[in-house]
């Protein structure tokens, strides 16, 4: 029996719909490795769908162990930006530069169906459930989404989604489609897609089928869809055939207005233990090292070590990026490591906790051997012994006075081993009453790589560029490091000074307003300080969120990084400067004497009792830290200066060695062996 509304054209004996699959990839250099969902995305449909051929449409091709295990299964087809795409007019700012790589894939998917026919999907789609034969019998499948807001009128407007098209070759409705796609191209998001799409189905019913929105839909891209997807549990709808993830609208570690899911979040280290519905969909296709071993009858040295937990902030802090490296080490050196990612939040009662479904605790009674890895804050360590008493809890942290806060022995004291990656932070540990053993592991060094980025490109070459990455408030000290510079130069002279930092001083209370310019916020404070200098030299303050790119592109193009910072317990701007190959002026005191310990660069200081108007609740009287010698970081500025070559050639001779001795292999190992010291008989009872 036919199915209603199948279609067959003459002399077709068959589907009019070949099973093969067309992916859109690599409209952009490609510079992070192919990412797990792309990987499942393409993996999924081989097994749901089992397609005679799968097209991969790139301008670069991806990289990385998860593009090695699909590569052999696809077709590789160039393609290229489209022209029509490159004269759009985007004035009205509706889709900014970096997603209009979505729209140039919008013309490719259509003209690839034209061309071959087949199944179009975005590769953020998850295949859940072969196709019902009948799909494959019309000449062109479409399915419906909810009403989307049109840009220009702000109304909301009926709309298909192309993120899933089916079509015979040579379809007469992706003809029309495309014939007319450039015309509706007006600078919003959908006006030449869904909109478009929409119209032509009224328009031209006998040529195309449109599906319900459970079938390729069923989780939509508002907050409660993505909430659905990757912070709850629920059963895929039974008519279901493919998910959509909506990843434009998440996948950025920075972009929250969504979904507080990120890319992180769609990795085997986090899927693993994620109670979540894409969690459940994604880890049949996850690698099983443990393939062939039975763990009730296998003898214990056969078995592989159970898995490390990481628990770090899910953000681009020097707290959240030293996580990251360090987790990415420890992964690479063999070891599995389930991420729990901590967010904003108030269920662990320290402003930060996972979310529900990520959240592995209560563990299993004692006798998994199971490794805690907190870096976190240590008031977290308490907690933590709480919700996993029989746990190898390890505190991954760092401190950056002479003396730690009191409240901090008891929180070490829950832990049985604590990191840290200087000797300062070691040292201030060291002469409190803390009895857990210390381990000093330094953090990784960063991946040194061409940066894409365009940010830094309006800066003449022959300036000479100063810059500085950190929050304004009183340890950091940004305010002295503006200070010497502006006490080093004038207008006059080739320079500029890059200040990267928050939009609050954290020195004072929050701003009365929302206002870019007022009392409480770091551009008030520097133009407080430019005021002081009848001349002053240029000075660029950059308070909104920067990408890893444009960090990237930042040391690339800076000459110098300054940070006259009264202490640090490691110092992550510094540290990832100087890995690129930049001179460093910072103040001689603090825990990035590991890695700049005899540099030329270093700072006078004095030695002083903690204040900070802020009132932090862990800095007290008896802690001390530096005081900054401005008139000396002056002087080395004008230094570096006036003669750059010599700068450069001794910064770049210490890049390469720390970028050996930070290595993550090396970190690894040592991480991995401070663990084990304690973990085994003899350093337990030493």
């Amino acid at each position: 029996m036919e199915a209603q509304g199948a279609i067959h054209r003459p002399g077709h004996t068959g589907p009019v719909i070949p099973k093969v699959v067309h992916f859109v990839f690599g409209l952009e250099e490609q510079r992070e490795p192919f990412h797990f969902v792309h990987y499942l995305s393409i993996e999924s449909c081989r097994r749901e769908l089992a397609p005679d051929e799968i097209y991969f449409h790139h301008m670069h091709l991806p990289w990385g162990p998860w593009w090695d295990r699909v590569e052999p299964h696809v077709i590789l087809q160039e393609t290229g930006l489209v022209a029509e795409v490159l004269a759009a007019d985007y004035s009205g700012g509706a889709v900014p530069a970096p997603y209009r790589y979505a729209h140039h894939a919008d013309f490719i998917r259509l003209d690839a169906l034209i061309e071959h026919g087949g199944i179009y999907a975005d590769i953020d789609t998850v295949f859940v459930r072969p196709f019902r034969p009948d799909l494959f019998d019309r000449p062109f499948v479409i399915g419906a989404e909810p009403p989307v807001r049109d840009e220009q009128t702000g109304e909301s407007r009926p709309s298909l989604c192309n993120a899933l098209l089916m079509a015979e070759r040579g379809s007469t409705f992706a003809r029309t489609w495309r014939e007319q796609m450039a015309g509706a191209l007006n600078g919003t998001w959908s006006n030449h897609s869904g909109f478009l799409s929409k119209a032509l189905t009224e328009q031209m019913p006998d040529e195309v089928h449109v599906e319900p929105e459970v079938t390729f839909f069923s989780f939509s891209s508002d907050p409660s869809g993505l909430h659905r997807l990757f912070e709850e549990r629920h059963p895929v709808p039974q008519g279901a055939l493919s998910l959509h993830l909506w990843a434009h609208l998440w996948w950025a570690r920075g972009r929250r207005d969504f979904s507080m899911a990120n890319s992180g979040w769609c990795t085997p280290t986090a899927i693993r233990r994620a109670r979540t519905t894409f969690a459940d969909l994604a880890r049949p296709y996850l690698a099983d090292t443990s393939v062939g071993i039975d763990r009730r009858t296998a003898a214990p040295s056969t078995l592989p070590p159970p898995n490390w937990l990481y628990l770090s902030l899910d953000e681009t802090s020097g707290y959240g990026v030293a996580a990251d490296r360090c987790r990415a080490a420890l992964e690479e050196s063999g070891i599995e490591v389930d991420w729990i990612p901590f967010i904003p939040g108030g269920r662990w009662g320290l402003g930060y906790e996972p979310p529900a479904a990520l959240d592995p605790t209560p563990l299993p009674a004692a006798g998994s051997g199971q490794v805690v890895v907190a870096h976190l804050v240590p008031e977290f360590l308490p907690v933590l012994r709480r919700r996993c008493p029989d746990a190898f809890v390890v505190g991954h942290t760092a401190w950056e006075t002479d003396r730690i806060p009191e409240h901090w022995i008891g929180c070490l004291d829950a832990a049985d081993l604590v990191v840290v990656p200087s000797r300062f932070s070691a040292a201030a540990i060291g002469s409190s009453p803390v009895s857990t053993p210390v381990a000093v592991v330094p953090h990784v060094a960063p991946e040194i790589r061409p940066h894409a980025s365009r940010t830094w490109e309006d800066i003449p070459a022959d300036v000479s560029v100063f810059y500085t990455i950190a929050e304004w408030n009183e340890r950091k000290a940004v305010f002295y490091g503006i200070e010497a510079y502006l006490r080093a130069f004038t207008a006059g002279d080739p320079v500029l000074l890059v200040v990267k930092t928050s939009h609050r001083d954290w020195r004072s209370g929050p701003p009365a307003g929302r206002r870019a310019v007022e009392p409480g916020t770091s551009a008030w404070s520097l133009a407080q300080l430019l005021a002081r200098h009848p001349d002053p030299a240029p000075v660029r303050l950059v308070t909104r969120d920067l990408s890893d790119d444009e960090l990237g592109a930042l040391h690339q193009r800076g000459d110098c990084f300054v940070s006259l910072c009264r202490s640090e317990g490691w110092g992550l701007g510094a540290f990832d400067a100087a890995a690129h190959g930049n001179p460093v002026v910072t103040t001689g005191y603090g825990g990035h004497l590991d890695y700049l310990e005899g540099s030329p660069h270093l700072v006078r200081f004095d030695v002083v009792p903690v204040q900070d108007p802020a009132g932090y609740p862990s800095y007290a009287p008896n802690q001390h830290w530096a005081e900054p010698d401005l008139d000396h970081g002056a002087e080395l500025f004008r230094e570096v200066m006036a003669d750059p070559r010599r700068a450069r050639a001794q910064a770049e001779a210490l890049a390469g060695e720390l970028r050996w001795r930070y290595r993550p292999a090396a970190v690894a190992a040592a991480f991995r062996a401070a663990v084990e010291s304690r973990r085994s008989p003899a350093g337990a009872e030493g």
